[in-house]
């Protein structure tokens, strides 16, 4: 009779091991670049408008619906002097259709679910008061959560 008992216990455990993993989703997002740097080319003496397309493609991938997709940036410095501020710094994704300025956050990727790639175009004003040189910042995007 003890090891009947076991054997009920044993097969109710599993069960219930079973049936808990089978009816939980948890929520995945993934998020990945097409690289880890961007690139946005070398404007020696320039004044004037240095554009630079498809220097960013990044994947979202999602199993429930998220807010949008924002990207935003630091100003770039250039070690020994010289700053891009973001108002200088200009996007275009296919969904946007234009250039528009990183002065403040830029919505990539409305509100969705799925996968979804942005390709990202950029534009860096120039001018005679911005040495030429290597010019370091950071990119960020943000997932806003759902409402």
């Amino acid at each position: 009779m003890k090891r009947f008992a076991k054997w009920i216990i044993l097969v109710v455990l599993i069960g219930l091991t079973g049936s808990s993993s089978a009816t939980s989703t948890l929520p995945v997002i993934r998020v990945s670049t097409s690289t880890d740097e961007v690139d946005l080319g070398t404007a020696h003496f320039f004044n004037g408008i240095h554009e630079v397309k498809n220097a960013l493609k990044v994947e979202v991938e999602t199993n429930y619906w998220h807010g949008p997709v924002v990207l935003s940036t630091t100003p770039l410095e250039r070690q020994g002097g010289g700053i891009i501020e973001p108002e200088d710094i200009y996007v275009r994704t296919p969904k946007i259709g234009h250039y528009v300025s990183l002065k403040r956050p830029v919505i990539v990727l409305p509100t969705s679910t799925g996968t979804h790639e942005i390709i990202m175009d950029f534009q860096v004003q120039t001018d005679l008061d911005r040495p030429s040189g290597q010019y370091k910042g950071m990119l960020t995007l943000t997932i806003i959560p759902p409402v």
